[in-house]
């Protein structure tokens, strides 16, 4: 977490105890984590910079309409709206990504306060959730349960935490949490983590929720929290001590809910682990890897980072030191933004939503970057990201400017068939499900 600033209580509370010092040390730690409009977050996003903004104008905007009584707020945030319609045009095309506040000296927290701007705009009736309605995944049907349900993608084969919560503690200690995307378009990739997982004598279950986060996107913290508490219930009931994560943002998620209370750990640092310890081999006995995933695995590879993963950096690093194990000869290739320099792949925020130019650019960005590496593939640590920039790639006519793939993908020998997905995605709508889908979600 980075420093903030200390409220207005908090500086009363400090100048209650009569101490001259503490007052003027108080007021230094203020100055030093006040905006000092340097404009360097404007120079790194063009979302600001095409505005004319800097965080600390969002900030200042924000204190001036958040503090504002239940009954004024709405008012007061329409006015806003209208008045500096570039601020709300930018508020609403942010990505959440962070990197425009990266390397702030002020601290400020780009992400956090964008998300409460959503929150906003939903009381003012400038945004309608029902604009997401594929996504609010605490509904009983959502774009990803559905499209499981129409192609028959389940997992039968191994624990499901919602039956071992039932069960009560002392049957499994971890859970594994792929994620939305992963568990509904990469079921290959899954059952072969899943087979590989039964060997490593660990007892676990996985679920196929999702963590909320399209549920934060849209500004709706009360329900992606309820989704939250309701996950950890089961993890509870079931005394689960450690949830392995795929997806970076999956596991930044529910660090901030219940990270002091089960171990949250990125599964590609459970598989180094596994690794040392002499469980190198991560395709399971009798399984061939498919040619396309080999390939990629022998070639040079370049990675993408997820911007979730921009501080701590577990995911990244323990993802080049396995591909590393993996393939030893294979050159490593770093692109220009990476780390806690990386950039976003255009999916965060559902900015697509409002400004589908905004993400097509940004995803652009990436694989150009990644490109001119001269690696022959793109790995990610996001499945988001995967299924983003396998929407993209998709959309290019002729050869493709670089392989694309998810880490697990190589580990594993299973490639995400990413053309078939796209086309189920469409022709679901248009099949014999088409009528149930379109009342169900519209």
């Amino acid at each position: 977490m980075k420093p903030q600033k200390l409220s207005e209580a908090e500086l009363a509370s400090l100048s209650g105890l009569g101490s001259p010092s503490v007052d003027i040390l108080a007021q230094w730690v203020n100055k030093r984590l006040t905006c000092a409009h340097c404009k360097g977050c404007t120079r790194k996003c063009e979302v600001l910079e095409q505005a004319g903004l800097d965080i600390g104008l969002v900030e200042e905007a924000y204190q001036q309409v958040a503090g504002r009584s239940d009954e004024d707020r709405p008012a007061a945030v329409r006015a806003l709206a209208q008045g500096q319609p570039e601020m709300f045009r930018a508020l609403r095309r942010c990505c959440f990504c962070g990197f425009c506040t990266s390397l702030c000296e002020a601290h400020m927290l780009a992400p956090e306060r964008m998300r409460e701007w959503r929150d906003l705009f939903i009381e003012a009736g400038l945004l309608d959730p029902k604009d997401s309605s594929l996504v609010m995944v605490d509904n009983e049907w959502h774009i990803f349960n559905a499209y499981r349900a129409i192609y028959g993608i389940a997992y039968p084969e191994f624990l499901q935490l919602k039956d071992v919560a039932e069960q009560g503690p002392g049957k499994v200690d971890t859970l594994l949490f792929p994620g939305c995307s992963l568990v509904s378009y990469a079921p290959l990739v899954v059952r072969e983590l899943g087979r590989w997982m039964d060997g490593t004598g660990v007892a676990w279950a996985m679920s196929d929720e999702c963590c909320g986060s399209p549920l934060m996107s849209a500004g709706l913290f009360d329900r992606a929290e309820a989704l939250r508490e309701k996950l950890f219930d089961q993890i509870r009931a079931a005394g689960i001590t450690r949830m392995l994560t795929v997806c970076p943002g999956c596991g930044e998620e529910f660090a901030e809910l219940a990270g002091d209370e089960i171990d949250i750990v990125p599964l590609p640092e459970f598989l180094l682990e596994m690794a040392k310890k002499g469980n190198a081999r991560f395709c399971a006995q009798g399984t061939e890897a498919t040619p396309a995933a080999e390939g990629a695995a022998d070639a040079s590879l370049t990675f993408f980072d997820s911007c979730h993963d921009r501080f701590d950096r577990r995911h990244g690093r323990a993802i080049r030191r396995l591909l590393s194990l993996q393939s030893p000869g294979s050159a490593r290739l770093e692109m220009a933004h990476h780390g806690k320099h990386t950039l976003c792949c255009g999916a965060g925020g559902a900015a697509s939503a409002f400004d589908e130019d905004i993400s097509h650019k940004r995803v652009w960005r990436i694989i150009d970057e990644a490109q001119a590496t001269g690696a022959h593939t793109l790995v990610t640590a996001c499945p988001t990201c995967t299924y983003t920039i396998a929407q993209a790639l998709l959309g290019k006519e002729g050869e493709q400017p670089i392989e694309n793939r998810h880490y697990l993908e190589l580990l594993f020998g299973q490639t995400i068939d990413w053309p078939t997905v796209f086309s189920q995605l469409e022709s679901m709508w248009s099949g014999e499900y088409g009528p149930w889908l379109a009342q169900t979600f519209f």
